[in-house]
């Protein structure tokens, strides 16, 4: 399993996995000889189903198919001889490169992208693009409000088999036992988290562990720290929603860049963090060399998984919400990677038939019970899992959840990585905090005026 999610998740080439027939089990499937097509049609059959000899493409950006789906899709082959080829994109290509293809006419028989309400137009152009999955059986079990990620016109198109609840909230994860050997507690103001950090940096602990090769993780704390922003500023998101005022005029904001610039001005994300990947966070964080990384309160169960002879256990890694601008607020994200079917794809029964097969409540729940990262998924009929780092988080806050800016904010989320390249330049002193935003603002009228938004022809 290890060896499958380094592989999915290198950022150098496009990568192929094509899931192959299982030996013998079925994998966790708890209905084996069922037919796979039975959850999306209203007879189902006794009868054992005639194998296909096919392959769907899944096209997928790094680190967003989970080793659980690997073994389901191999179960899913065995079951109907339809192949699984997964095709692993890097996170900086990838939006360009499946534009490219919907462009063409040439897109996957499955998409993997990020959902959103705000942005699922702009993104795909659904109607154009997408199968309308609002008949499938899985539907009627899809929790709200998260079905609204996945859905437009009143019409719900992609599967969003992800954890998006508080679990995938990006919080500031901490080493337990390098802050008591230390004799620190977990940062609640930014000054508190610069104490810290220029203690650890004299001990010769790198503060934090930051990836910024992969050009998507180091402008988290900037965009997730959007309810913040929202809560000392009122009404924010609707006036940026509404074109009548911009983030480049925002003083908070533009504090907010200078405070995340500042941990790389002090040096506190070390001398390597240009080239540090994602991938290697596990490994880096159980080496004790590093205190702190930016992500999910399930840190500590994915880096056991990862690395199962660290000499630190799950118990070790404690978390708090990010203490930008002081806040104490807990940032969520309803909206997440989904599944998509290429309307124009020569596979489309099978393409539904193929997420119809994920989405059987069994698998779901295999899914979930063999994936570290993730402590529930947003549908009925699926047991949670205990997640005691997530209620610690929760009881040292203020008790409050907001929506991050990429999911309250139009335009924003389509220019992720374009905002990742622009905080990149802030941290070389190659662009200041206030054209980042004045970046943004413009990419948001660009975006904007392409979709014809009302807002912006005023």
């Amino acid at each position: 399993m290890a060896r499958i999610k380094k592989a999915l998740t290198m950022a150098t080439c496009v990568l192929t996995i094509a899931a192959v027939t299982a030996a013998c089990g079925n994998n966790g499937n708890n209905n084996p000889t069922s037919d796979p097509a039975a959850s999306s049609t209203s007879n189902p059959t006794t009868e054992q189903p005639t194998k296909k000899n096919l392959t769907l493409s899944v096209m997928a950006s790094q680190d967003q198919i989970m080793d659980a789906e690997v073994e389901l899709a191999k179960s899913f082959e065995a079951e109907t001889g339809i192949k699984i080829d997964y095709q692993i994109v890097p996170s900086d290509q990838f939006t360009s490169l499946i534009g490219a293809k919907l462009n063409s006419g040439e897109g996957p028989d499955i998409i993997v992208t990020q959902g959103g309400k705000l942005t699922l137009k702009s993104t795909l152009d659904p109607e154009k693009n997408l199968e309308d999955l609002s008949g499938e059986a899985w539907v009627s079990s899809l929790k709200k409000p998260f079905d609204e990620g996945v859905s437009y016109n009143g019409k719900v198109y992609g599967l969003p088999l992800w954890d998006l609840g508080g679990t995938s909230s990006w919080v500031l994860v901490y080493n337990k036992k390098i802050f008591s050997e230390q004799g620190l507690t977990p940062p609640k103001t930014y000054d508190e988290l610069l104490a810290v950090s220029e203690k650890l940096a004299a001990s010769g602990i790198t503060p934090i562990f930051e990836a910024g090769s992969d050009g998507w993780h180091h402008q988290l704390p900037l965009l997730e720290m959007g309810p913040r922003v929202e809560e000392l500023n009122g009404g924010l998101y609707d006036k940026l929603n509404a074109n009548e005022t911009l983030l480049a005029d925002n003083a908070d904001m533009l504090k907010l860049v200078e405070q995340v610039a500042g941990l790389v001005e002090k040096g506190y994300y070390g001398d390597e963090h240009f080239s540090n990947s994602y991938a290697e966070a596990h490994n880096a964080m159980a080496s004790g060399k590093f205190a702190m990384v930016f992500d999910r309160s399930n840190f500590g169960n994915e880096l056991i998984a990862s690395v199962p002879d660290s000499a630190y256990k799950t118990e070790d890694f404690g978390a708090v919400v990010m203490p930008f601008l002081d806040n104490q607020t807990l940032n969520v994200n309803p909206q997440g990677p989904s599944k998509f079917v290429y309307k124009k794809g020569k596979h489309v029964a099978e393409a539904k038939q193929f997420l119809a097969y994920l989405a059987e409540p069994a698998n779901m729940q295999t899914y979930l019970d063999q994936t570290s990262r993730f402590s529930e998924l947003p549908f009925e009929g699926v047991t949670p899992k205990q997640n005691t780092v997530l209620e610690e988080i929760k009881a040292g806050s203020n008790g409050q959840e907001g929506a991050v800016l990429q999911a309250g904010v139009s335009y924003i989320d389509p220019q992720w990585m374009d905002i990742g390249k622009d905080l990149t330049a802030v941290f070389s002193g190659k662009l200041k905090p206030a054209d980042l935003l004045k970046n943004i603002d413009k990419r948001r009228e660009q975006q904007a005026t392409a979709q014809k938004d009302p807002a912006w022809a005023k």
